[in-house]
């Protein structure tokens, strides 16, 4: 359970960064790429994630769901839509900031009792909201490291460590030289 604003602040910090290398790998003139129609572009990926923090900090702060969309029209470029994420970010921390440590415990509604109060709708305590955010973050996160796969670039390596990386330290650590 997140008992602290500040802390979590701490924490989603180092989502985003890492976020962010993963979006700064993405070259400007892909930001219209899809690994196939109908999918989210690399464009709609990081204005989701701008849209979808400002959400998940909205029900956080004042219990209602929004979503302002991920659309082109928002910002076409994928600096326009770095800069929206920065923005929203911002944004986001700021209204955190003034979110008491005590309201975490809180009850919000869910988006399926936001959505016209579906049956078996539960609230859901502030605390977790944060936590999908994280998670809802990483997923995408994810799929921008299966897009640049796709289009023949290596990803970053998510702690600046590749596996082959760790395997070699632990081995060192522990004595194995094999």
């Amino acid at each position: 359970m997140i008992t602290s604003v500040r802390e979590f602040g701490d924490y989603f910090e180092g989502v985003r960064r890492r976020t962010l290398r993963f979006c700064d790998a993405v070259p400007a003139e892909a930001v219209d790429w899809a690994p196939k129609s109908g999918e989210y572009t690399c464009g709609d990926i990081v204005r989701h994630l701008a849209a979808s923090e400002a959400m998940f900090t909205g029900v956080v702060t004042d219990g209602v769901w929004r979503y302002s969309g991920h659309e082109r029209r928002r910002a076409a470029t994928l600096g326009a839509a770095l800069g929206l994420l920065d923005a929203e970010h911002a944004a986001a921390r700021a209204a955190l900031a003034r979110v008491v440590d005590g309201a975490l415990g809180t009850e919000r509604p869910s988006i399926l009792s936001a959505a016209a109060g579906a049956p078996g709708a539960r609230p859901i305590r502030a605390w977790r909201v944060l936590m999908a955010m994280c998670e809802h973050e990483v997923h995408h996160r994810s799929q921008l490291a299966s897009y640049l796969t796709l289009m023949g670039i290596e990803p970053p390596d998510i702690f600046g460590l590749g596996v082959e990386d760790v395997e070699r330290l632990t081995a060192v650590a522990t004595g194995r030289t094999e």
